[in-house]
């Protein structure tokens, strides 16, 4: 019986030990991502987005917030972060508008100013790799940090 106690006691430390380890990673990416984002490119499924277009998207970041603009069209919602996966997750949670609600599970990598994005078109599965190749169903974004 005390082994059994024993085994308990250690598997319940094991995922204290776990739990830390994500949330130190979350919150190491979150401040990584604060601040606003212009989009340098983003492919559709093989198809590259017009630089013109690209002068219109703009994300700006706060604690787990985000504010996403494309021209005209505005979307605020929230960030959870699984930063200690491989590749690191994130699912998008739609705060506003008709798509309210809305989860888009992504991976991302975040580098130094420069933000990669992949999620998959029809939002049916999270993307294994980070891709925009025609046949692949996925979006990819790339973002730089904003110089003000």
């Amino acid at each position: 019986m005390k082994w059994h106690v024993l085994c308990v006691a250690m598997v319940a430390c094991l995922l204290a030990a776990v739990s830390a380890f994500a949330d130190k990673a979350n919150e190491r990416d979150i401040e990584k991502w604060q601040g606003s984002w212009t989009a340098i490119s983003f492919e559709t499924d093989g198809k590259p987005t017009p630089a013109d277009d690209l002068k219109k998207i703009k994300l700006t970041v706060s604690g787990t917030g985000y504010h996403f603009q494309n021209g005209d069209f505005s979307e605020h919602g929230s960030y959870r972060f699984a930063a200690s996966k491989s590749p690191q997750e994130l699912d998008i949670v739609v705060g506003d508008g008709a798509d309210k609600g809305k989860i888009y599970r992504v991976i991302y990598h975040v580098e130094g100013d420069r933000l990669t994005i992949c999620l998959e078109k029809d939002n049916q599965h999270r993307p294994r790799e980070f891709t925009g190749k025609a046949g692949s169903g996925c979006v990819l974004e790339t973002w730089q940090r904003a110089r003000l």
